[in-house]
């Protein structure tokens, strides 16, 4: 099965919303309406021919393409609506093209059925999902093992059975699971809990050079700044010694070098640790899933220490 994630927009009429339209009707779909006058049912081959002769070879073809031929029954798909609210639906059905005024009004007819269900705001879906939604093209497979494991797990969570098998995880090691992003907001979290600093949102900008983001302690107003890695990836004290702040280092799986200085501070695994077990509540609902699919997995044990 695949994932997939789909820009719900069309060229509606009457301020209908597409994308609740196809919430609240259980199916997802696009446009490139063949007429505007409700039809009987159409096979393929008559509306491939009469699409081509109206749009020629824009991009209604890869889009349809899409929902024709490579979707399949049982696939997941994601969307999300205008206030940044997820939503993850099961392909239920096979292609259908349908006309009735609703369909045309909303610009959805070309259709699969879509159980849906409501995940939640952008701290509940990975990061790789996340920045699937950049392209502007309607409809694109999501390659990625992390995030097809994780929908799978979400959707039999929230349907509260097993409608999709799931294979015994290959670690027990969160942080195997855990994306860049995610282990930057437990190191974020863990200094403003733990070390009483708060963090400067508008400092968290990718274009950052050799820190993902700065915080002020508190109490002695004293800045800092943040390195963040996930994997093996080393990293080396010398490499910030020049800086007049605090420095906090921290690495999933690679090692700490260099020469220690009083100012800068190797964040140990087992510290975040803790800090999950001990704020399991608050942490972000994607590491929460996260944790949960691997304590439902047998013999996996959350944490390493």
């Amino acid at each position: 099965m695949n994932i997939w994630r789909i820009n719900l927009k069309s060229s509606s009429i009457n301020n209908i919303n597409p994308r609740q339209f196809c919430l609240l009707n259980k199916i997802v779909g696009v446009g490139w309406r063949i007429s505007e006058e409700t039809e009987k049912a159409i096979e393929w081959s008559e509306y491939n021919k009469r699409a081509s002769a109206m749009y020629g070879d824009r991009s209604w073809k890869s889009a349809l393409n899409a929902i024709k031929h490579k979707m399949k029954i049982d696939d997941l798909i994601w969307t999300r609506d205008k206030q940044n609210n997820y939503y993850l639906g099961r392909i239920t059905s096979d292609w259908q093209y349908q006309s009735e005024i609703e369909n045309l009004e909303a610009d959805i007819v070309n259709i699969r059925n879509c159980d849906w269900v409501k995940i939640g705001t952008v701290e509940s879906v990975p990061g790789k999902l996340v920045n699937s939604f950049i392209p502007a093209r309607t409809l694109q497979k999501v390659n990625d093992n992390a995030v097809k494991t994780y929908s799978k797990f979400t959707f039999n969570r929230l349907k509260e059975k097993e409608v999709y098998k799931l294979d015994n995880l290959n670690t027990d090691d969160i942080f195997s699971l855990l994306s860049s992003d995610d282990c930057e907001d437990l190191i974020a979290m863990y200094l403003q809990v733990e070390k009483d600093y708060y963090l400067i949102p508008s400092s968290c900008k990718s274009s950052m050079m050799g820190y993902e983001f700065e915080l002020k302690h508190k109490i002695s107003g004293r800045s800092a700044v943040v390195q963040v890695k996930n994997g093996f990836v080393n990293l080396n004290a010398d490499s910030y010694d020049k800086l007049d702040c605090e420095v906090y280092l921290f690495t999933t799986k690679g090692t700490y070098n260099g020469t220690a200085k009083d100012n800068i501070h190797f964040i140990a695994r087992s510290d975040i640790e803790n800090f999950m077990k001990k704020y399991d509540k608050v942490l972000p609902n994607k590491i929460q899933t996260w944790k949960k699919q691997l304590e439902s997995t047998a013999g996996n044990n959350v944490y390493s220490s």
